[in-house]
């Protein structure tokens, strides 16, 4: 095999490497947070200058800024920091991020060989805090590990002089060497690699440094692109944070202006070698930018959600809290999914609402509900299946039963009002059972029937265990009209085979009465579990 393909294999297999091992440095990170590591940062966030170190301090640990943005989103999301305040940890993650090209510079990839020896023995002897702690250096080791073949591919190189004029030539337009560093850090969807193959190329001599400045540059506004395609295709809030970063990074591009011949007479002639310079460097980009703009964060957020709700709206069924990124978090992935078990709980009451109350017919609620409600209960189902907890984590463990053996109950009433209750009711069937009752008594029976659906998701929608008490009671209300209506109606059913569909549609209701009590008797469990 030629030895500049073997180097170019090498390069690629380097980059892959890093980028696989910050993928699992993010993933080791958000898994060990806990119930109480949550609660630690809601404190954490409630003021602005903490909630920009939350970003800094999030983005060095978990090696990249994408766990930061996910979590400030998920506080968004779960009504626990404003859009304003994730604005401000999203700043904090842009210079938190640049702490991989700190590690990078330090020129310790030669140990990663034995880092991911002893990561290898706590992830597979280790338990609790040991084994987590084994995850993420083993993230870290492939992290470094990377690096080091990619400088094994790129010394090879170094010796041809057509790859060394190449380089040399590239590096001669500042503008299309900052274009390249924009495209390749949107198409890698991580500035990190960019600047890990610029401060190789470099320290080796193979890049000018004067196309350092225009490198940092690019990978600095290129890495907004990567949260700006995740928010358009995500949920609401997702949506404006990812609008905001490309806003905040793009705007300043003319701002660096004043600033760019102070930040290229360092990298020329400041003290230090010149990976300790490339990351001063690009710390002192990301932070010039949280600066400038930190003082107008509100007038940020305001303006991003402007345009994001000019983007549209989601779908009736689209899930709005549920987030793919956050699963590995189980803390705050039970929150969410709690939060979208609410908005599920509401179109529940709004259909019943509908059914039982108001006239269906041509009612456009009516018609999308029943989808909705199927579509969302199904998504939330497969949300709570994705989530892990740790064995050790107690908490976190009776928190998702809880939720859980609600979510089942849901997923059972979504079915009942998606289902055959929905074909009864479209047919007419409602309104003729409460023609042959009579107004008095359907009337009766849709408030009994109503007033116990709506305490019992009131019960989980607010965590109140006296809804759930009172649920209980209408539910025995409930049983003993349903027996009276049944003894009337089963007298005639035999010489009138019309009223089968009635019979049909009163058990549906039962079902749909008794499932909803399950949802209260879950959060009478919670209750009783805290005391």
């Amino acid at each position: 095999m030629s030895t500049h393909l073997f180097s170019y294999f090498n390069i690629l297999g380097g980059l892959a490497l890093f980028l696989y091992g910050v993928e699992k440095t993010t993933a080791a990170f958000g898994s060990s947070f806990g119930a109480g590591s949550k609660d630690l940062m809601v404190r954490f966030t409630r003021q602005k200058p903490m909630a920009f170190l939350f970003g800094v301090a999030l983005a060095a640990i978990a090696q990249g800024s994408t766990v930061a943005t996910s979590f400030a989103i998920g506080f968004v999301d779960v009504g626990m920091l404003s859009f304003a305040g994730s604005v401000v940890v999203m700043m904090g993650a842009s210079v938190g991020g640049t702490f991989v090209t700190f590690l990078l510079s330090l020129d310790i990839a030669v140990i990663s060989p034995l880092l991911f020896a002893v990561s290898l023995l706590l992830v597979r002897y280790g338990r609790g805090k040991a084994y987590r702690l084994g995850t993420v250096l083993q993230g870290l080791s492939l992290l470094l590990l990377g690096m080091f073949v990619l400088k094994l591919g790129v010394q090879p190189l170094l010796a041809t002089p057509g790859f060394a004029a190449l380089a040399a030539h590239a590096g001669e337009n500042g503008f299309l060497t900052g274009i390249a560093a924009f495209v390749v850090t949107a198409i890698l969807q991580n500035s990190s690699a960019v600047m890990a193959l610029a401060v190789t190329l470099a320290t080796s001599g193979a890049m000018p440094v004067a196309a350092v400045l225009p490198v940092i540059l690019g990978s600095h506004v290129g890495s907004s692109v990567t949260t700006l395609i995740a928010g358009m295709s995500g949920k609401q809030n997702a949506r404006k944070l990812g609008i905001c970063s490309f806003v905040y990074k793009v705007l300043c591009l003319p701002l660096y202006i004043p600033v760019l011949p102070w930040f290229e007479n360092y990298i020329f002639n400041g003290p230090g070698g010149l990976a300790s310079k490339i990351v001063l460097a690009q710390v002192g980009v990301a932070l010039y930018n949280a600066v400038v703009f930190y003082p107008f964060t509100e007038t940020l957020a305001r303006f991003s959600a402007a345009i994001a709700e000019r983007a549209g709206r989601e779908r009736l069924a689209a899930p709005v809290y549920l987030d793919e990124d956050l699963l590995e978090i189980p803390s705050l992935a039970i929150l969410l999914l709690s939060k979208e078990m609410i908005r599920l709980a509401n179109y529940i009451e709004m259909y019943c609402q509908v059914l039982f109350v108001s006239s269906p017919n041509g009612d456009r609620t009516f018609q999308e509900l029943p989808g909705a409600i199927r579509e969302l209960s199904e998504a939330c189902e497969e949300y709570m299946y994705g989530i892990h907890i740790p064995s050790d984590d107690d908490v976190l463990r009776e928190n998702y039963s809880t939720v859980s053996y609600s979510m089942v109950s849901f997923r059972q009433m979504a079915k009942i009002l998606s289902g055959e209750l929905r074909l009864l009711a479209e047919a007419g069937v409602g309104g003729q059972l409460a023609r042959e009752l009579g107004k008095t008594t359907w009337d009766e029976l849709t408030r009994v029937a109503m007033t116990d659906i709506r305490l019992a998701l009131r019960a989980f929608a607010l965590a109140d265990v006296d809804f759930a008490a009172v649920a209980g009671k209408y539910e025995r209300e409930f049983e003993e009209l349903d027996r009276r209506i049944r003894l009337r109606l089963g007298a005639d059913a035999l010489n009138r085979r019309e009223l089968a569909p009635l019979v049909d549609f009163l058990s549906q209701i039962f079902l749909l009465v008794k499932t909803s009590l399950e949802i209260a008797r879950g959060e009478a469990y919670r209750e009783g579990t805290a005391r």
